[in-house]
């Protein structure tokens, strides 16, 4: 039998590895130099795991929802003493609120793609090479985020709007949290970033 909390990490697992496949099959990141990739992965991946879990979460009733379920996390976070549980229950807030945010603007998958895209092309990361091609690549993703808004949505002029003031809310909960509320039961003291590197090279 499993339990829910093995189900919840085995999801976070899958999600962001698919996150990550997804960013390794965009041939305009792979263009980029190995260095620049990683930076990127580095700076978005809780962002880009955040939104493949709202992704996978919107057809979904979100009180069935256990990826934001805060009694579907509470016995596994006081077991292991990552949490205090009021702190636990506040961000696991936080992400719901998120939750119901994309599900009450009705994001569509080609949205999420873009979405993905102009999280991932951070120009501002520190260390890259070519920060200004990677500029570029966000503003195509914007341009394609507005196009799509345009005409998919005509009777809504304000969508496009909308839909870049959500991404903020991405970043509400830090990655770190994101980390130790998804991945630490799996991953242990393993650092982020060579899991994220283990996943990109496979």
């Amino acid at each position: 039998m499993f339990n829910f909390q093995e189900t919840i990490y085995e999801t976070s697992a899958r999600l962001l590895f698919m996150a990550v496949k997804w960013a390794k099959n965009l041939p305009s990141f792979a263009s980029l130099t190995f260095r620049d990739q990683v930076i990127l992965l580095e700076e978005s991946w809780a962002e880009l795991f955040l939104l493949n879990a709202i992704q996978w979460c919107m057809p979904i009733d979100t009180t069935a929802c256990t990826l934001f379920s805060l009694n579907e996390h509470c016995n596994s976070a006081n077991n292991s003493g990552f949490f205090k549980p009021g702190q636990l229950a506040q961000d696991l807030r936080i992400l719901n609120d998120t939750l119901c945010r994309f599900k009450s603007v009705l994001v569509d998958p080609a949205e999420f793609a873009c979405m993905k895209a102009i999280v991932l092309f951070r120009s501002e990361a520190r260390g890259l090479k070519d920060p200004v091609q990677i500029e570029n690549l966000q503003d195509q993703a914007q341009v394609m985020l507005a196009q799509h808004s345009r005409t998919q949505f005509p009777g809504q002029i304000a969508r496009f709007g909308r839909l870049l003031l959500m991404l903020p809310l991405l970043r509400v909960v830090n990655s770190h949290k994101i980390e130790s509320i998804y991945f630490q039961k799996t991953i242990g003291n393993t650092p982020m970033e060579k899991v994220l590197c283990d996943m990109y090279k496979n």
